[in-house]
């Protein structure tokens, strides 16, 4: 045998010797529980906290090189309940002897019984922990002993652990500032037989309490774990995570290596009915206008990510009948850049809305209003401002307000506090939408602005579907571009400010038959019955029009209809903030009524006769102006064959012989006779 070898072996075999001979000493000479007073006054030193053992310390030798410790206590903070921050019942923990000749740690069975942990927070903010991290970090910094090289260190060549049991653990955090109190309690964790390599299972099982939002349920997490320590990895599989009613199942891996960590897993939540998970956690489901909404939600999940930052390699989740699909990215935490891509591909928005009211209010609950009920705040934006975000949006379908949209793509950049949407584009009722928007949170009231395009689309079969009503039918050209500040409703009206124009072809006005309306008028004028019914609507080959826009206040100044039998112009303004409205269109007949259902208004031929609309915006007043009708009548601007109609009028309303078509008088009584007769 070769003499160094010879001489390892020697030495080998002293310092073993030596070693147990040393550890047989300090069990049968030392006993630890005469050093407990020392102990306590060392901590009191160092933390000004009060240290109690209420039970032994004792010693285990050969194989096993272990410590037992009884009841002990260490006290609170001054000005903190309970009188303790951390408790015990048992502690132990055991060596074996041998195998750390040849670098090789063999623990035993880690045991902690009874640990209950009080952390606190009070009004203050101040933490019943803030004392112990104060005294660690005032001691002056030892100097940092010089870096030794990987040869002269020692090195583990294995670690094997028999098992850790950890029982009637709790853990309590009263927090006094946000007036919370969180408790984990009889916590149970145990792990199998453990080592470099092996693979060993886990569970743990506790009881979870939560003030807000109110949770009071007892999860339970197992699974196998594997370390590598030369690879430096560590893994879990077979993960199963049972809490509030959901199962996630998933894998986990890791790998620290260089100064280097890079994680994967994935995670798996089995179909559960997110109506129950609310009520699990203090929530009131929501009364949606189709009870059976939220009932079904999964979820599949990969991730991906290193020390500063993380990816959503895949994102499949399911609530109901809608399919949502992503990936994302989050680089630089301290910093984050957030981008991501979300498809969903059909989804009914209505169902989840509260229901409609019933219309003889038996289900209906009154409003509940605070008593200081004031106007609407704007949101706080402040967090766009640190936000550098890009994403993508489609979706596939989507039914909102009763309105069906298709083919949506939504791009979206925030960067510096202005969010930019850009492009923006749906498909809707035959048309396309197209646009793009711009929102900048810095100012202390947010500013933005909108540019779009309506093409095509069927406008009444929209407005039908949103409104149940379908006052105007045609094909849609609508173009704007508006900007204003604000997102509360009031102050959207009072800043809305831009241009905007629209035409409509091949479409028709529902529920007002203008050519009926005066047909009608002037047959009573006559003292002929009115015409037969006919239908409720205006014809049209074209509507035309542009609007100015100015701090909500709209005018229109050229709006032109052409039809068959009439043209139509119109101008005048509304007031979104007044919610008022000021409007004069001025109809003329231009032709005979082949175009549409009815008889002739060949004696109205060239006649301009003004429809009024005023009043308030949403309910306006709307019929024809009897003063300027009757202003048109006595300038004589009929054309010839309508001076017999005002012959008779003079004869058979006014009554007596004819006056001069300029007569005070007779402008005053004809005006009133019409505006009678027309709100009749």
């Amino acid at each position: 045998m070769n003499k160094s070898v010879k001489i390892g072996l020697i030495a080998a075999g002293i310092f073993a010797t030596v070693f147990i001979l040393a550890a047989i000493i300090l069990v049968l000479t030392v006993d630890p529980n005469e050093y407990k007073e020392e102990i306590a006054q060392a901590v009191k030193g160092e933390t000004g906290r009060e240290l109690k053992f209420e039970g032994d310390i004792s010693f285990n030798f050969f194989p096993w090189l272990g410590l037992e410790v009884g009841p002990m206590a260490l006290g609170n903070a001054r000005g903190f309940a309970p009188d303790e921050m951390v408790r015990i019942n048992k502690a132990e923990a055991s060596i074996q002897i041998l195998p750390l000749l040849s670098g090789e740690i063999a623990i035993g069975t880690i045991v902690l019984d009874g640990f209950t942990l009080n952390l606190a927070k009070n009004s203050k903010g101040v933490t019943n922990w803030d004392d112990l991290t104060k005294a660690k970090t005032d001691q002056p910094k030892a100097s940092e002993p010089e870096e030794k090289s990987e040869s002269g260190g020692s090195k583990i060549e294995a670690l094997s652990v028999d098992g850790i049991e950890i029982t009637n653990a709790n853990v309590i955090f009263d927090d006094q500032q946000a007036g919370e109190k969180t408790s984990l309690s009889n916590l149970n964790l145990k792990i199998g037989a453990m080592g470099d390599k092996v693979r060993f299972p886990f569970k743990l099982t506790f009881d979870l309490k939560l003030g807000g939002p109110k949770i009071d349920t007892r999860p339970e997490l197992t699974g196998y774990a594997l370390f590598d320590l030369n690879a430096g990895t560590f893994e879990i599989d077979e993960m199963a995570l049972d809490a509030l009613g959901m199962k996630i199942t998933g894998i986990f891996f890791a790998k620290s290596k260089d100064d280097k960590l890079d994680f994967s897993g994935e995670l798996k939540l089995a179909e559960t009915s997110l109506r129950k998970l609310m009520a699990q956690i203090g929530m009131e489901p929501p009364v949606t206008a189709d009870p059976k909404v939220l009932e079904k939600m999964s979820a599949d999940i990969k991730y991906y990510g290193t020390a500063d930052s993380a990816s959503l390699e895949k994102l499949t989740f399911k609530l109901d009948d809608t399919t949502i699909e992503g990936t994302g990215s989050v680089r630089n935490f301290n910093k984050p850049v957030i981008a991501f891509v979300l498809k969903v591909d059909d989804i009914d928005v209505d169902r989840y809305l509260p229901p409609a009211a019933d219309s003889k209010g038996n289900d209906s609950k009154p409003a509940q209003t605070g008593a200081n009920t004031g106007p609407a705040q704007e949101p706080d934006l402040s967090a766009l401002k640190t936000l550098d975000l890009t994403g993508k949006l489609t979706i596939g379908k989507v039914k909102a307000m009763n309105l069906h949209i298709s083919e949506i793509l939504c791009e979206v950049r925030a960067k510096n506090g202005i969010i930019t949407t850009k492009p923006f584009s749906a498909m809707l009722y035959e048309g396309v939408l197209t646009g793009q928007g711009v929102l900048d949170a810095n100012p202390k009231i947010a500013t933005w602005k909108e540019i779009a395009t309506l093409k095509g689309v069927q406008v009444g079969p929209l407005l039908k579907d949103l409104t149940g009503k379908d006052p105007l039918h045609g094909s849609t050209l609508v173009k704007y571009n508006i900007h204003g500040s604000g997102l509360t409703p009031d102050n959207i009206k009072k800043s809305l400010t831009g241009t905007a124009s629209f035409a409509f072809t091949d479409g028709a006005v529902n529920g007002v038959n203008v050519a009926k309306m005066l047909r009608d008028t002037f047959n009573k004028l006559k003292g002929k019955p009115t015409s037969p019914a006919e239908p409720e609507k205006t014809d049209f080959a074209e509507l035309l029009g542009s609007a100015v826009m100015e701090n909500g206040h709209i005018t229109n100044n050229d709006l032109f209809m052409k039809s068959p039998l009439l043209r139509v112009t119109g101008k005048g303004w509304a007031d979104l903030p007044k919610n008022s409205v000021d409007y004069t269109a001025v109809v003329t007949v231009v032709g005979t009524l082949k175009g549409q259902d009815g008889t002739s208004l060949e004696d109205l031929k060239g006649l301009p006769l003004p429809i009024k609309v005023e009043g308030a915006l949403d309910n306006p007043n709307i019929g024809l102006d009897g003063k300027a009708m009757a202003e048109v009548l006595l300038k004589g601007t009929f054309k010839d064959g309508t001076k017999k109609l005002e012959d008779n009028l003079r004869k058979n309303i006014l009554g007596g012989g004819a006056k001069e078509s300029g007569s005070t008088d007779t402008k005053k009584e004809l005006g009133g006779f019409l505006k009678g007769l027309l709100t009749q």
